[in-house]
């Protein structure tokens, strides 16, 4: 046929398919709209040709405001409303700019969109202020299927409350290969089997959630080290080399039910030896591969048709038509999807596309979008935002994975953990690297390294793309003073770019930093395969795989021992490390926590700043700091009004209280639960055995395990102050010449006395004055920084006031203790004058749940917590055990009506309190200056019990992440 006839018929056919695209079909018979695929045939029957083509387009949207002149908004609502694409695809935004911009353009287009976003470690990726999960590999490092569940569960809930409803992830590629510039950390590892098991439970867990998975980039993008948005990647590999490596995962996201698959831009000339034709545009590989031979009968999209992996070698017409012949649904990205339209219409009227070809692609589309419910609802609920996106629950779930993923592959001399409270502060120099203009790069980590040691000295470098060289010397000179130098390297994939290798001068940089001889911490925020390019190895090598905050966070917490080290490798690094390695490091310290990651619940917990600020509001007391831990965590950790009424204080976790009668646990109790496991107190033995002078009028008697359980007959208290016994040695003697007012053993009376006595004794045995004991052997040990007693007639301002005293000391008591007895004897007694803080209790409370380990020591053995946790007689002595206190079984208990039978605690005259459930790894600390200004106050009791309430009803489950719990 003359080319000048067959122009002319192309231009007729053209015209004719252009026109019939307005033309509306007739009607039909009214289908069965409850048969599931009625609305999709009654919709396609509907459809021009050119509206059925553009059902396949996904076009480029941001989700962020623009005004109605911005040319890319108007651009996209003319896709919408006049083109007709079939979907969206979003990029860069935040929640509710995309929230509403979904809204508006479901609006606006005739059939509802589908849209859909990269999310392969959450909505976060595309979207600010949503949760971002650590990437693939570090959920492979952790070995656990059920986080990919949940990761795919939670992710898609969230994409679904933003207007989203397809994921374009799991990322199925199996990464074999170290210098894949594009892959890398986005892959679950390089073990088939491994990859296919966290693909198919990714998988699940998004369609579980309502959303569509697609799995990605087939038939594999793992082994190859040219990016496909710079240019076309060959594959070399055969058929049998595929099956038992690339198309494992995909096989298992197949038969997992994965609705949805992208194809890669990726030659196989060994499947398809067409010249530069990738595997999106290949009709051997897309539909005789795996739709014929895999049985994916699902969606097909291609990645982005503007990557150059295709473009290098195919016009944008070309491209889209090849695609739809390979066996594509959707056509992604288009650089100019009206050419593409043209060139699909005239590659219909040559013959070349069939019409049932189209619908094939489009029926599938609008199949997907019946299933999803989008006939019956387009919008989204903008209110529900808040309450899905970003919320505790899932940010406890990134953490716990982000912690669960570190894999710590050096530690040379055990240099990890590093302790959180060090005895004398340390000198930390912090180098950053990235590869990066972004001078926010490792502020995140900075900043938490400075919560998490606040005592040691830190400083920081960034040295990144826009670095001299003189800030390379300046960083070694820097480093050659520090005791220990932290290196976060942040190290990432970045598409177009080609490489994911340490700059030339970063990697010198590294290898004069190790040669140098300090003890070097190489933390892997990104690439973990970057040891591969040093010449000597660092003292510590830490891979995180990403850099995140929940990533960062879970770092520093490890380095610092509040974090245990459990990750294994999911990747071979050649030279270094085989897949598989991984240290093991034990948590030693507590950490600050999302009450889910040990069981509790958030919400639940928010009623705890109800009930305080309620009380203060009733006057209950003028300020409050709060702790509740369970197991290694301290869940909530807040402080509550100011120092007074009328004060501009606030109390903060850190203010420092005035424990009063807590004296007798923390330093009284647990000092004689050190001597007893040291064999130098006998709880049965005499007090006289270790202070002779305590036997005067028939006290000789009288045993240590009954000054412990307040039975020894001794008096509750005596008003010194009001009795004119105002110095030191005349309380003593005082005390040492009292009689007894019951048979010791009969009876339990709570006597400051008795604790008072065993204070002398610990003196005695010890040698040392009970306040230097106490900070050698406690206080210094548990990390308690802020706690300690203090001298009297010195008031000190920065602590949270007690009382105005009108009767002995005629001013307001602030820094000193407020207990008169103690305070005559100069500040430091067993039964009170002991100072602390929420933060610094907790430390206590942490080691007494974890039986009685810290630091990776053992503090006090668990045998020695249960004997004195343990009533000692219920019969006689009620609810005592030796030093501590149980919950009553009847009646009002300042732990509440749940804690369990086996629950111990003190409370202290102040306003304080601290209990601990030992069956739940729960405990829950009050401080509060309740007697301020006066002591004729007693509306903290109710507080007291409601607080323990409050903080087990919080309880959903065992002290770990709950996914049951978390996974509605």
């Amino acid at each position: 046929m003359p080319m000048r006839l067959l122009s002319l018929l192309l231009v007729f056919c053209s015209a004719t398919l252009l026109a019939s695209a307005h033309r509306s079909e007739p009607d039909h018979a009214p289908p069965d709209r409850t048969r599931p695929g009625a609305w999709t045939e009654t919709q396609l029957r509907t459809l021009t040709l050119a509206q059925q083509i553009g059902q396949l387009f996904a076009v480029r949207a941001r989700g962020v405001f623009q005004s109605v002149d911005d040319p890319d908004y108007r651009e996209l609502v003319r896709l919408v409303e006049q083109f007709q694409v079939g979907g969206v695809i979003f990029f860069q935004g935040d929640p509710y700019s995309q929230a509403i911009l979904a809204n508006e353009l479901q609006r606006r287009s005739r059939l509802p969109l589908l849209i859909a976003q990269d999310t392969e470690w959450g909505v976060a990726m595309r979207v600010s202020r949503t949760t971002s999960f650590p990437r693939a590999m570090a959920i492979g490092a952790t070995g656990n299927p059920d986080y990919a569940y949940a990761v795919g569960y939670v992710t898609a809930r969230e994409a679904r409350a933003l207007g989203v409803h397809q994921l374009y992830a799991p990322v199925a590629d199996v990464n074999n290969n170290p210098l894949n510039p594009i892959i890398n950390v986005r892959a679950f590892g390089e073990d088939p089997l491994q990859v296919a098991t966290m693909v198919r439970a990714f998988v699940r867990g998004v369609q579980d959630a309502g959303a569509i998975a697609t799995a990605k980039h087939f038939p594999g993008h793992g082994d190859t080290s040219i990016d496909s948005h710079s240019d076309l990647p060959v594959l070399p590999f055969d058929r049998r080399r595929l099956d038992t490596l690339e198309l494992v995962p995909f096989r298992a996201a197949i038969k997992a039910g994965v609705q949805s698959i992208m194809t890669g831009h990726l030659a196989l000339p060994r499947l398809d030896p067409t010249p530069n034709l990738p595997a999106s545009l290949s009709r051997r590989i897309t539909h005789e591969l795996l739709r014929e031979e895999l049985g994916f009968d699902g969606l097909v999209v291609t990645d982005a048709l503007e990557m150059q992996g295709v473009t290098k070698h195919f016009g944008v017409g070309e491209a889209a038509v090849r695609a739809l012949e390979a066996g594509a649904d959707m056509l992604l990205l288009s650089e100019d999807v009206e050419a593409a339209r043209s060139a699909i219409l005239q590659a219909v009227a040559q013959g070349r596309l069939s019409r049932a070809r189209i619908e094939a692609s489009v029926r599938r589309i609008l199949l997907a979008k019946e299933r999803l419910g989008l006939h019956r609802e387009r919008l989204v609920d903008l209110n529900a935002i808040p309450y899905v996106v970003g919320i505790a629950p899932h940010q406890a779930l990134s953490q716990t994975i982000a912690r669960a993923s570190l894999t710590l592959l050096r530690n040379e001399g055990n240099l990890l953990p590093l302790p959180d409270v060090p005895a004398t502060p340390r000198q930390l120099q912090v180098i950053i690297l990235s590869d990066s203009d972004d001078p926010a790069t490792g502020r995140f980590f900075v900043q938490t390294l400075r919560e998490i040691a606040p005592d040691d000295r830190i400083a920081s470098r960034l040295l990144d793309v826009r670095s001299h060289p003189d800030d390379y010397r300046a960083a070694l000179e820097a480093a050659a003073r520090a005791d220990v130098v932290l290196v976060p390297a942040y190290l990432f994939v970045r598409s177009g770019t080609g490489r994911i290798r340490l700059p030339e001068r970063q990697r010198t940089f590294l290898d004069a930093l190790i040669a140098q001889g300090r003890p070097v911490v190489l933390i892997a925020f990104g690439n973990p395969y970057l040891i591969m390019d040093l010449q000597r190895p660092p003292a510590v090598y830490l891979a995180a795989y990403g850099g995140s905050e929940s990533t960062q966070r879970a770092a520093v917490q490890a380095i610092f021992g509040q974090a245990p080290i459990t990750g294994r490798l999911p990747i071979t690094i050649p030279g270094h490390f085989q897949r598989g390695d991984g240290l093991q490091l034990e948590q030693v310290a507590p950490r600050l926590a999302y009450p889910e990651e040990v069981g509790m619940s958030t919400q639940r917990l928010y009623r705890v700043d109800s009930l305080l600020r309620a009380a203060i509001a009733d006057s209950a007391f003028p300020g409050a700091a709060v702790a509740i831990g369970r197991g290694p965590a301290i869940v909530w950790l807040k402080g509550y009004g100011h120092f007074t009424y009328t004060s501009d204080q606030r109390v903060t976790p850190s203010s420092v209280f005035d424990l009063a009668s807590l004296t007798k646990v923390v330093v009284t109790t647990t000092a004689a639960m050190q001597l007893y496991e040291a064999g130098k107190l006998d709880l049965d033995a005499p007090v006289v055995r270790y202070l002779p002078e305590f036997g005067q009028n028939g006290k000789d008697r009288v045993t240590i395990r009954q000054l412990l359980s307040h039975t020894a007959g001794l008096a509750p208290f005596h008003p010194f102050h009001r009795m004119g016994i105002t110095s030191a040695e005349a309380v003593r003697q005082a005390i040492l010449s009292d009689s007894l007012i019951y048979e010791p053993g009969t009876q339990s009376r709570y006597s400051d006395l008795g604790m008072i006595v065993l204070g002398w004794v610990i003196e005695r045995i010890t040698g040392q004055p009970l306040d230097r004991y106490a900070e050698e052997h406690i206080f210094r040990p548990l990390g308690m920084r802020h706690t300690g007693f203090r001298s009297v007639g010195r008031p000190d301002t920065t602590v949270v006031p007690t009382e105005v005293d009108t009767v002995f000391r005629h001013r307001l008591i602030q820094g000193e203790v407020h207990d008169e007895t103690a305070w005559i004897l100069g500040g430091v007694a067993g039964h009170a004058g002991l100072f602390s803080t929420a933060e610094d209790l907790a430390r206590f409370a942490y080691m007494l749940v974890n039986e009685g380990r810290i630091g990776g020591r053992p503090f006090l053995k668990p045998e020695t917590i249960r004997l004195f946790t343990t009533p000692v007689d219920p019969e006689r002595a009620g609810t005592r055990a030796l030093g501590w206190d149980t919950r009553s079984r009847e009646g009002y208990s300042s732990a509440g009506r749940l804690f369990g039978p086996r629950s111990f605690g003190h409370t202290g005259f102040t306003g304080t309190s601290i209990w601990i459930d030992p069956d739940q790894q729960l405990f829950v600390i009050l401080l509060t200056n309740r007697v301020y200004p006066t002591r004729e106050n007693r509306k903290h009791l109710a507080v007291r019990a409601r607080l323990a309430d409050l903080a087990y009803e919080a309880l959903i489950g065992p002290p770990t992440l709950n996914l049951n719990a978390l996974l509605p």
